[in-house]
């Protein structure tokens, strides 16, 4: 596995209309189903807990919208609970984001929980300081939309949180999608052209 290059920079044009709101209950059971606007990207995300050790992991995937992938990411948690490895998450899908010079991102999870924590915006709920700055991060000079998926379409983050716990250490960067989620990125991208025909 090879870290993504941070000099590899993906820039997004600013000509792009912005959503009016940025808390949309959008509910899909596959990634195609609501691909991102042109311009934008849509950052899957996913926390889980290994049942046998109880060690806990987060990955996501970046794609445009047009399927094609932008960047992956996993990260190896040890123990927390399932909602603060779903927080790890977003958390790190928005910084990959930024790092990458994305200004325009659709984050998608499968936790209700930490969906409703985001919108909600209230940081003492959780009593985290990692909720606290995902809530810093959210102003930022970007526009962020947190929508809820359910965990069908959310496969290629899943898929991307258990590769942390085959070895990942902490945070990893992924120049090239790993072999695991091939297949489900090139079924999504193959589903959504034909959706789009």
């Amino acid at each position: 596995m090879r870290l993504f290059d941070d000099t590899m920079r993906a820039r997004i044009p600013e000509r792009c209309n912005r959503f009016s709101k940025p808390w949309q209950p959008v509910v899909s059971n596959r990634w195609i189903a609501s691909p991102p606007p042109c311009h934008w990207i849509k950052v899957n995300t996913d926390g889980a807990r290994n049942t046998g050790s109880g060690l806990t992991a987060c990955g996501g995937v970046g794609r445009d919208s047009k399927g094609n992938w932008c960047f992956e990411f996993s990260r190896a948690l040890g123990l927390c609970s399932v909602l603060e490895a779903e927080l790890w998450g977003v958390y790190d899908g928005l910084a990959t984001a930024w790092s990458l010079g994305y200004t325009r991102v659709i984050m998608e999870m499968d936790c209700r929980d930490a969906y409703e924590m985001l919108a909600e915006g209230n940081p003492h709920r959780l009593g985290s300081s990692l909720l606290s700055s995902l809530l810093e991060m959210r102003q930022r000079s970007w526009d962020i939309q947190f929508h809820f998926i359910r965990k069908e379409g959310n496969q290629a983050a899943n898929l991307m949180a258990q590769l942390a716990w085959r070895g990942t250490p902490e945070y990893c960067r992924y120049m090239d999608p790993p072999l695991v989620i091939r297949d489900i990125l090139i079924s999504d991208k193959v589903n959504l052209h034909s959706v789009m025909a």
